[in-house]
């Protein structure tokens, strides 16, 4: 088996076993939303339409690659004919699938935006400059698409493309900037209410960096770099990338939404801290007796995981 048809093959088993995670995951979030009552409560009325979308299109793409498979090991029995098909860009299967990514690209670059914002209470100033990219990113995305149905032969990824390039460098740059506003607003926030509560054992903060980690996307952000960097390097590993990218940058935003259903998300940070500055002050702490500050935070840890669900 030639090395074109193997990465076919490989990216295809690849992407059926993620989508069973992807699936699993959508499933949990959409019934947690539900058993919560979240689903008509903004901002998840905004999200759930989304989410939905998402998983049509991931769905769809999964479904194209079991076509494509199928077509190239089965009807052209693979060989030469399976290769050349892989290497033909304005195919029906190949138009679907780079379409299917930019679409999936784009709903989940715009759910980490409002994920963004709804971390930093709803402040629009934050979401001003990720937006300008998020418009790059689709412009770009539709001229690839154009590019790919008038394209014959794999000559498309080359350095001479300015479309692709720019495509991974504005999700790249929404990843990254997203990523880092929001371990901005919740790695202090985190910090001050593990000195409030006391709990420093290294399995408390192993947790909070895990969630920190969720939380930001960053497994999107690594995802986005190993496409780009694998494109500029000329590596054919990047059609792999590319292809498993609309599963994974699912699963990613799936972790994040679980948080929420779960109710371990903070939907609204600023607030939750102004409280807390104004109630768990100095002065407070040092006229509180133990117990009592140790139920004032209870409560309020409390009052805080109700209001997250709102």
């Amino acid at each position: 088996m030639s090395f074109i048809l193997a990465t076919g093959l490989a990216e295809g088993l690849l992407e059926l076993g993620l989508f069973g995670v992807f699936t699993s995951l959508f499933s949990a979030v959409i019934y947690l939303f539900a058993a919560r009552g979240l689903i008509w409560k903004r901002p998840v009325v905004f999200i759930v339409p989304a989410l939905v979308g998402l998983f049509l299109a991931v769905t769809a793409h999964c479904i194209n690659t079991i076509l494509s498979l199928y077509f190239v090991f089965v009807h052209l029995g693979g060989g030469v004919p399976g290769e050349l098909f892989y290497l033909t860009l304005n195919s029906p299967l190949s138009l679907a699938h780079i379409s299917l990514v930019e679409v999936a690209t784009f709903i989940v670059d715009s759910l980490v935006i409002h994920r963004v914002y709804i971390v930093w209470s709803s402040n629009k100033k934050v979401i001003i400059f990720p937006l300008f990219f998020i418009v790059s990113q689709l412009v770009s995305g539709t001229h690839i698409i154009v590019d790919f149905s008038r394209e014959t032969l794999h000559n498309f990824y080359s350095l001479s493309n300015p479309w692709v390039v720019a495509s991974l460098v504005s999700s790249l740059i929404i990843n990254v900037y997203s990523t880092g506003m929001i371990i901005n607003k919740m790695w202090p926030m985190s910090r001050s209410l593990e000195r409030i509560t006391g709990s420093r054992s290294s399995g408390k903060r192993l947790k909070r960096v895990l969630a920190v980690m969720v939380e930001s996307a960053v497994l999107q952000t690594t995802w986005t770099i190993c496409i780009l960097v694998s494109f500029q390097i000329g590596l054919l590993i990047q059609d792999v990338f590319t292809a498993l990218q609309p599963v994974v940058f699912g699963i990613s935003l799936l972790l994040i939404h679980a948080r929420v259903g779960l109710g371990w998300a903070k939907e609204s940070l600023s607030s939750e801290a102004t409280g807390l500055t104004v109630n768990l002050n100095t002065t407070t702490m040092r006229t509180q007796r133990p117990e009592e500050l140790e139920d004032d935070v209870f409560e309020r840890r409390k009052q805080w995981a109700r209001e997250s669900a709102v």
